[in-house]
């Protein structure tokens, strides 16, 4: 990392930067989220300490969660053994942004934190761009709008089907479809706690107290809102010119692994996917398996073979060939 303190902006968040830190993690959350829940990413291996475990709302997990738990990741190696800086993007009307504005649309959105990331991204430490879920859209359309010498090294699309990317676009059915959540029409609040609970990672303690879903129900239904505005967003990008790793929950509702492998078909400098045993929250339920698939993704990037993937079989195989040789050998692809 640079020497010095670095500027800092309310849209962002420095959830962990160790010493000796040799690469960083940008992530920008899921509908509905916020940046404190990816804490769990600072407990990969190597780090120093793991932080107390937050809710998908930003929210304390209940007394005898499991989050964070996984199968046993290896001691990392390389270039980027350590453990990383971890960045959130805080979106405005939560947390430590509670009193400002919602954002209503992706234009909205992007205006307020794409230029705080490109600042970020300024001083040439080699950056990974993480959206999960909503945040993908959010993290591909950073990346899209920044020229090659200020671009994340990696972009890292999360838990979202290709289609939901595109709303009202043709594609086939093996896309997924393109509503995300209730529509429009349907969220009032039974509609949305039966979304949320059907997605988990929030305790449903949690979302059965009227206070607490109050809170959340504001800002998942501005979330959703971006999300519909996707389809009237200008600009939208067709190709990701940065190399692209896919993550996919093996059990996700909704984002299931057919529905992101799509994504491929953008990609334009490399492509990597990877199937993580979980639902639609794997990356808190599994964060050391992620940070390790991140790392030899941005490993592969930095020796110039990334690009190389994207002569590979077609998404759908490559699907499969990966969980048959997590299950029999536990390597990356």
């Amino acid at each position: 990392m640079t020497d010095g303190p670095r500027p800092r902006h309310p849209a962002l968040r420095v959830l962990a930067s160790p010493a000796g830190a040799t690469w960083r993690v940008v992530v920008c959350p899921h509908a509905g989220g916020a940046a404190s829940y990816y804490r769990r990413l600072v407990g990969a291996p190597g780090a120093p300490d793991a932080p107390d475990s937050l809710g998908a709302s930003g929210a304390p997990d209940a007394p005898g969660s499991t989050a964070g738990a996984g199968a046993a990741v290896p001691p990392p190696t390389g270039p980027f053994a350590t453990s990383p800086e971890v960045v959130a993007v805080q979106y405005p009307g939560r947390e430590t942004r509670f009193g400002e504005p919602l954002a209503g649309t992706m234009t909205d959105l992007l205006a307020d934190v794409s230029g705080p990331v490109r600042g970020l991204l300024a001083d040439g430490v080699p950056t990974v761009l993480l959206g999960h879920s909503l945040g993908a859209s959010v993290a591909a359309r950073i990346a899209a709008g920044l020229g090659p010498d200020a671009a994340p090294d990696l972009l890292v699309v999360s838990g979202r089907a290709a289609r939901a990317d595109r709303p009202g676009s043709a594609g086939d059915a093996g896309e997924g479809s393109d509503v995300v959540g209730p529509g429009p029409a349907a969220r009032d609040d039974a509609a949305l706690r039966a979304w949320t609970t059907a997605l988990g990672g929030t305790p449903p303690e949690l979302l059965a107290d009227d206070e607490f879903f109050a809170l959340h129900a504001r800002v998942l239904r501005a979330d959703l809102a971006v999300h519909d505005s996707l389809a009237a967003t200008p600009g939208e990008p067709a190709d990701v010119t940065v190399p692209l790793l896919l993550l996919a929950g093996s059990d996700d509702v909704a984002s299931p692994p057919a529905s992101v492998a799509p994504w491929a078909a953008r990609a334009r400098a490399g492509v990597r996917q990877r199937v993580v045993e979980g639902g639609h929250f794997f990356v808190g339920e599994r964060p050391d398996e992620v940070i390790e698939a991140l790392r030899v993704a941005l490993t592969a990037v930095a020796a110039g073979t990334c690009a190389a993937d994207v002569a590979r079989p077609s998404a759908e195989d490559r699907w499969v060939w990966l969980r048959e040789a997590g299950a029999s050998t536990g390597a990356d692809s």
